[in-house]
This record gives C-alpha cells, structure tokens and sequence, in this order.
C-alpha cells in the first residue's frame, strides 16, 4: 500500500480553532514547508483558503491533514471536500512532544502535516459523516437535557411538599 507521500505532491496541515485556522503546506516528497497562513473560520475566509492552497500547489494532487474535523473543523472539512481536495482527521500533538518545540498555531499546523506524510491513506482517519451520526448525536443531547430538567422538576417538588 502506497503512503501518503507517494499518493499526493502536496500535504496541507490544519490547526483549527474557533476564530482562525493556520494552514501550513509541505510538499509530500521533500518534506519542505511551502508556505504558512492563518484565515478567519468564516465562509469567505474559507474560500480565500482554498484559494491559497490551489495557488501553492499549482493545482497538483493535495492532501488536507485536519485536526477536529467534527468540531471546529466541521465546516472547513466539508468545503475542502467540496473543492475535490482529499481529508483526513489527526489528533491534535501531545503534550510531551511539544515540551521541546513550544506550542503556537504554525507549529500545530506542520505538525498535523507532518503527521500523515509517511502513513498509509487508509490508516489515516476519514472525518466522520454529519448525516445520520450527528442526527443521533443531537437526539441524545437532547434526551440528556430533558432526564437533568426532569430530575430538578422532582427534587424541587419535594423541597417544597417536605416538612420537617
């Protein structure tokens, strides 16, 4: 099975946030930083990163390493999708190996980059489907609320009927 440096000229790592996401792109074969660049979480924003990733990869095969592809990452995934750009979810680094390399958004960036290049494509995990999943996701939300709600509605009833 080919790796992921092999199977793309260009690997995007992504370090999402609510605000902004930093993009950092590598070339797959080389390992070199092309380029790195911050833009707001909004629908133009990412546009304009699309944008940029099509202009520093010269519209060659790309691979976008998102980190919380089902939270702040959501709507970014889906527009990469979208633009025929290939994605794949990867966890954020751990603590200790960022006690030597210090912690800011480029870093995380290239890190989440770095951390597919030299993995097999279907080792790396596909960001999970919205339909379905988080329908039920939100039923059960839902159901949460409503058994707390419903345990306060009886634990106030009975403060109010207990006489000592």
């Amino acid at each position: 099975m080919a790796i992921i440096a092999e199977d793309f000229e260009f690997v995007v790592g992504v370090d999402t946030h609510a605000r902004t996401h930093t993009f950092t792109t590598v070339h797959a074969s080389t390992g070199a930083v092309v380029d790195t660049a911050a833009f707001p979480a909004t629908s133009s924003g990412m546009d304009r990163a699309i944008t940029w990733i099509r202009r520093r990869t010269g519209g060659q095969r790309v691979f976008a390493a998102v980190e919380g592809t089902s939270s702040y990452g959501g709507r970014l995934t889906q527009a990469l999708l979208a633009a025929g750009i290939d994605v794949g979810e990867v966890r954020p680094p751990s603590r200790s190996s960022r006690a030597l390399t210090g912690k800011s958004d480029p870093i995380d960036a290239e890190a989440a980059a770095r951390s597919v290049l030299g993995r097999p494509r279907d080792q790396v995990t596909e960001p999970r489907a919205a339909g379905t999943r988080a329908a039920i996701r939100i039923l059960l939300a839902s159901r949460s609320l409503l058994d707390h709600q419903r345990t306060a509605n009886r634990n106030a009833l009975t403060a109010l009927c207990w006489r000592p």
